[in-house]
């Protein structure tokens, strides 16, 4: 367990300084399940976004979620799921259907490992409030997502990008991300998830098919609220460099796993934290 706790500690430390500058977010509005945020010290048009994240119960529980936000005259559409496994930028084209009204604009979504973003014209605004599901019909089945009550969230999106902006903190001053945007338990928890999942994807290790399964799950479901900082943290995360756990090490390596797939991402970061404080004392402790 050491060696593992005390790399997450490290890689999380490392990150702070590229941490401090993302863009945080503080929380508008919640509304029948939609989450509005809006960018601190953003003062444009359109400073915020409306999140819906869920589990099918028809898909293992898979982490679903739908990301949606005005820019100008244009509309941004993310799409998360857990199943996915995009390349970085990679151009996916894919129709789009919402309920069962083909949307004949044209549009090419950009993936990133489980998401998919898309802009279209506001002129698709009608069409969502209208609609229950986002569909895209890839040759091999459909992607559905879930947006009930997408009318009641668009007008709190609405009701969010007309209210006064608020002033960005001074750069000197933010060492972390506002207490309403990730915290640093989660960003830490996230890290740690990042490095399991690298693991059990390119190393010789003992795992499941639930376990591997219960990983990307937890990952899914924390990646709306790192979707500001994704590309920092794992690009940064990427200069550290990779090496499989020895085979002596398997055995924090699981406990790790274990702890990440049955704790809370904030019960998981004090556990790992108070591992690291008590390890640091006894490093302290003079030997007889």
């Amino acid at each position: 367990m050491r060696a593992l706790n005390i790399l997450a500690a490290t890689l999380f430390a490392s990150l702070l300084p590229s941490l401090a500058h993302a863009a945080p977010r503080e929380p508008f509005e919640v509304v029948k399940g939609w989450e509005v945020e809006r960018t601190i010290g953003d003062t444009g048009p359109n400073p915020c976004l409306m999140t819906y994240a869920y589990e099918d119960k028809d898909d293992n529980n898979a982490v679903n979620a739908v990301v949606f936000a005005l820019d100008s005259n244009k509309a941004t559409l993310v799409l998360v799921y857990q199943g996915w496994n995009f390349d970085k930028d990679e151009a996916v084209k894919v129709p789009l259907f919402l309920d069962r009204k083909a949307i004949k604009t044209k549009a090419t979504w950009t993936g990133d490992d489980k998401t998919l973003r898309a802009q279209f014209p506001d002129s698709l605004v009608p069409d969502l409030l209208a609609a229950k599901t986002v569909i895209l019909r890839f040759d091999d089945g459909d992607a559905d997502f879930r947006i009930p009550d997408f009318a009641a969230g668009y007008e709190a999106l609405r009701r969010c990008d007309a209210a006064p902006a608020k002033a960005a903190p001074k750069a000197a001053t933010l060492a972390l991300p506002a207490p309403s945007s990730p915290s640093e338990a989660r960003i830490a928890t996230y890290v740690v998830g990042l490095a399991v999942e690298r693991v059990l994807k390119e190393c010789d290790v003992r795992s499941t098919g639930r376990q591997r399964t219960a990983v990307e799950g937890r990952i899914a479901a924390l990646q709306p609220e790192m979707a500001p900082i994704e590309a920092t943290l794992r690009s940064e995360l990427q200069k550290k460099g990779f090496s499989c756990p020895p085979a002596d090490k398997e055995p924090d390596f699981q406990e790790v796993m274990g702890r990440f797939i049955d704790l809370s991402p904030d019960a998981f970061a004090a556990t790992m934290e108070q591992k690291v404080g008590a390890e640091k004392s006894a490093d302290a402790t003079p030997k007889p």
